[in-house]
């Protein structure tokens, strides 16, 4: 059973990374003594003609093809206005929640295109487990009320959280045991003539230590003789570096690496299988699914109706 808030997928998706599970608190209640300082401008269009669903009601955004309606971003406006002590931009947080909410719909495409499906009778079983949990029709009604849901649109709310949990798990479920990672360390240097000078000097026999302390311009390894520590293929800020340490031996020396912080020579120590700790989990897990995200952005169509 998931304990539900109002909040985006993604965030659904990252925090039930973070334990290991899909424990969640559940949305607070309205507070009518809790509002953003400036008022939520209503929905604008851009243009005189905007498209609508089947029903009438005006779209946002379509994402290929697949559209958002006034009512449901007005609603996940004002939620997240809810959350908001203080919204310094109105303008900024309607772009906020609208990007959320194409977001949600791009990772629904995402999972369906890799089959990864949550059934009808899945949800039906998770939503009795919430009415359950609420203490009873009458409660769950009080919280979809107070959390502005109405009883039509949740059941699709709730795919979308167990759908996301679905995606969470197919990308993090190496992350449970011992995992593939590689000791290395690097010396990163301004140009590509400096990178094989330090390659000329380490095959001349001069330390790799001490040729990253003087000469590395990355000022978190160099006083650690350019030690990387232990990293899987997926922390890396640079995923070229990362790529290169993963293919080849211990004691092996590469480079000159390019990437977009300069040019790396670097050196493997070891390989282990090792276990992750939780907060290694949490970035790994988002790194993955950010990875997992990006060609659906890249090859979406999405369409916004407001400015």
């Amino acid at each position: 059973m998931i304990p539900l808030r109002a909040l985006s997928i993604i965030a659904l998706l990252l925090l039930a990374a973070c334990g290991g599970g899909t424990e969640l608190p559940t949305a607070p209640p309205v507070n009518d003594n809790i509002r953003a300082s400036t008022p939520i401008p209503p929905v604008q269009p851009t243009s005189a003609i905007v498209p609508t669903d089947p029903s009438g009601v005006p779209l946002v955004a379509r994402v290929n093809g697949e559209g958002i309606t006034t009512t449901e971003f007005e609603r996940a406006l004002t939620r997240r206005q809810q959350e908001v002590l203080d919204a310094a931009s109105p303008d900024a947080l309607r772009m906020d929640v609208l990007n959320q909410m194409i977001e949600q719909k791009l990772i629904i495409q995402g999972a369906t295109a890799q089959n990864i499906v949550v059934s009808d009778e899945e949800v039906m079983v998770e939503l009795q487990a919430q009415v359950e949990q609420a203490g009873g029709q009458a409660a769950w009604d009080q919280w979809l009320v107070i959390n502005l849901y109405s009883a039509e649109e949740f059941p699709s709310v709730l795919k979308g959280v167990l759908t996301a949990n679905r995606v969470r798990d197919m990308l993090t479920t190496d992350l449970e045991g011992n995992i593939r990672q590689v000791n290395a360390r690097h010396i990163l240097l301004r140009t590509e003539s400096d990178a094989n000078d330090i390659l000329n000097s380490l095959n001349a026999g001069q330390s790799f230590e001490e040729l990253a302390a003087q000469y590395s311009q990355d000022e978190t390894t160099r006083d650690k003789g350019g030690d990387l520590g232990w990293f899987t293929m997926d922390e890396l800020l640079v995923p070229e570096l990362a790529q290169v340490a993963f293919s080849i031996q211990p004691g092996q020396i590469a480079g000159p690496v390019a990437t977009e912080l300069g040019y790396h020579v670097i050196q493997v120590v070891e390989f282990a299988d090792r276990p992750v700790e939780p907060e290694r989990r949490v970035y790994i897990a988002q790194t993955r699914f950010e990875n997992w995200l990006r060609p659906l952005y890249d090859n979406a169509i999405i369409e916004r109706f407001i400015a």
